[in-house]
């Protein structure tokens, strides 16, 4: 990022001169030849540039001396600078041209390596704040966008980022971004019908693959679970619910929201998932005491396909049992590193 700042401004340091030189020269010679051979401004410019690009029509030329030896002088400098100027434009067009080329082959071969991955499809409004989200919680997670107007991405999305301009619809599209290799996918469309073509699209490239698919209309929830989309989320009924919500219950609606959306994730979300040989296997809730030794609170369990939600204190934890917990980041990362190196509740 520095180096390409850096030739940014190197090369915006050398048009400033470029253009100061040429307006210095171009405004010397004018009032030189104004002087030297007693013409008008218009007839002083047009002998100026004439001469600077080593045109010689012939029209108006020196008459006196001392202002041939001005035109001797003049007409080497822009020269030189003209063929200065020629050769800086084409050293950036080429170098904008191979640059771009070597990127798209190194984003191109990126790409063909790509497996358990995230694929986002569309980028309008909710993909972008789905990218943004999934930028800051899932770092070691790569990502690939699917959009179809490449200006959006360049605006949006770092140039580290990959992604494949294309129509996320078309089953070539989701080939090349390797769907048949990724762990999830996100259909973000504005367009129901599009966010089911792609979940079935995608569901015959990869059985296995988590897909979350935006909804806009009521009856469309359905319709994308029964497409093979895990989950289904409807951004107007949530947003719906939460300008309510900020009506009935300002206060813990505005605190939960305020811990969600805090940059600093000193309140998250956690899924944990206990596995056999863990020592914590079949210790209750209250002997692993989750809120004492790891400052996180359990809130639910998924066992088995069923939520159980707040559950009792002498529920016993099973192996295969996925704990939803929520508290800080670093805290939900403890846990889920203590719990593997033989973490006994006391």
């Amino acid at each position: 990022m520095y180096r390409h700042w850096l030739k940014i401004n190197i090369r915006y340091r050398r048009l400033i001169f470029l253009l100061a030189t040429t307006v210095l020269l171009v405004a010397t010679a004018v009032i030189g030849f104004m002087y030297f051979e007693e013409l008008s401004f218009f007839n002083a410019l047009w002998m100026t540039i004439v001469s600077i690009m080593t045109i010689g029509y012939g029209d108006i030329y020196p008459t006196t001396e001392e202002g041939r030896w001005f035109a001797l002088i003049l007409v080497p400098l822009g020269a030189g600078i003209v063929t200065y100027g020629l050769g800086m434009g084409a050293s950036y067009f080429i170098e904008q041209h191979l640059s771009e080329k070597v990127w798209v082959k190194r984003m191109e071969k990126q790409i063909s390596n790509l497996s358990e991955h995230i694929v986002i499809c569309g980028f309008g409004r909710v993909a972008q704040q789905v990218y943004k989200q999934l930028r800051d919680d899932e770092e070691d997670v790569p990502l690939i966008v699917i959009h179809d107007n490449e200006e959006d991405l360049k605006e949006a999305l770092e140039p580290h980022v990959l992604r494949i301009i294309g129509d996320p619809t078309d089953k070539e599209t989701l080939r090349k971004a390797r769907v048949d290799h990724a762990q999830a996918l996100i259909t973000a469309l504005s367009s129901d019908a599009d966010n089911v073509f792609i979940t079935l699209t995608a569901k015959s490239l990869n059985e296995d693959i988590t897909i979350a698919a935006r909804a806009e209309k009521d009856g469309s929830e359905d319709i994308l679970t029964k497409a093979g989309a895990t989950s289904v989320i409807n951004p107007s009924i949530i947003g719906g619910r939460e300008l309510a919500m900020s009506i009935i219950k300002p206060t813990g609606t505005v605190y939960i929201n305020d811990l969600i959306r805090s940059e600093e994730k000193e309140f998250m979300v956690g899924e944990i998932d206990l596995n056999q040989d863990e020592s914590i296997i079949g210790s209750t809730i209250d002997d692993a005491d989750l809120r004492k030794e790891f400052d996180i609170t359990l809130v639910a369990i998924l066992r088995k396909g069923e939520l159980i939600s707040n559950p009792d204190l002498d529920e016993q934890l099973q192996a295969g049992d996925k704990l939803i917990v929520i508290g800080n980041q670093e805290k939900i990362e403890a846990f889920t590193i203590n719990k593997n190196k033989g973490y006994k509740p006391q």
